[in-house]
């Protein structure tokens, strides 16, 4: 016979499984479509959610509160931000964990104080930015820095055609945008963000990244 959970493990367990209850309340008035578009994923990923048929990724889940204006604990557990701090959740919470990394938190807001709660941690899949990023380097992403509107120059995440890429984005003029690689073998092209809005999403700019030197 199987032993009874805790009431305390109990309550944790049930606050998990409301997971898709909060979910809904989160996406709110928003259409399906748009909000998984906001999100960065697909609206299918998004379904599967709010049916509890799989569960978020970490960066999903930050990309969800993010977007939704609410907190990542309230969202993962149902429990609100708790306002007191013992001393060994105190020591717990000076590092943020970007899986598979945990970057100390004091360093993080130091470097980048406009945007430490709403970094992404992302992996270079391939070479078409070679010599900058490496296939297999970590990239921090901030996900503040997603209007197209104001876009000048620099590296970026973005997804075009349910593709994600890591791209260098240079502003030419009339509403264009040029899409490069450092990679002198990958072919670079050109994107009016105003006619391509249902295909193209910007995740963010890309901050720092991190390399293994084995």
């Amino acid at each position: 016979m199987t032993n009874p959970l805790p009431d305390e493990a109990q309550a944790d367990a049930t606050e998990v499984d409301q997971f898709p209850v909060r979910l809904k309340q989160a996406v709110g008035d928003n259409s399906i479509r748009g909000f998984a578009r906001d999100c960065g994923f697909s609206d299918t990923v998004l379904r599967q959610y709010l049916n509890g048929q799989s569960e978020p990724t970490r960066p999903a889940l930050l990309a969800i509160a993010r977007t939704a204006k609410v907190s990542v604990e309230w969202l993962a557990t149902g429990q609100p931000v708790a306002g007191a701090k013992d001393s060994s959740k105190a020591s717990a919470e000076d590092y943020i964990y970007k899986d598979p990394l945990a970057f100390e938190t004091g360093w993080l807001r130091a470097e980048f104080p406009s945007a430490s709660e709403n970094l992404l941690l992302t992996q270079v899949v391939d070479e078409s930015m070679e010599p900058t990023l490496q296939q297999g380097d970590l990239a921090l992403v901030d996900t503040n820095d997603r209007d197209l509107e104001t876009v000048s120059h620099g590296i970026y995440l973005l997804k075009l055609d349910n593709r994600l890429l890591i791209k260098r984005l240079q502003y030419i003029a009339d509403d264009t945008l040029r899409v490069l690689s450092d990679h002198p073998a990958y072919e670079a092209f050109s994107i009016q963000p105003s006619e391509t809005s249902s295909s193209l999403s910007l995740m963010g700019k890309v901050v720092w990244f991190g390399r293994n030197l084995s």
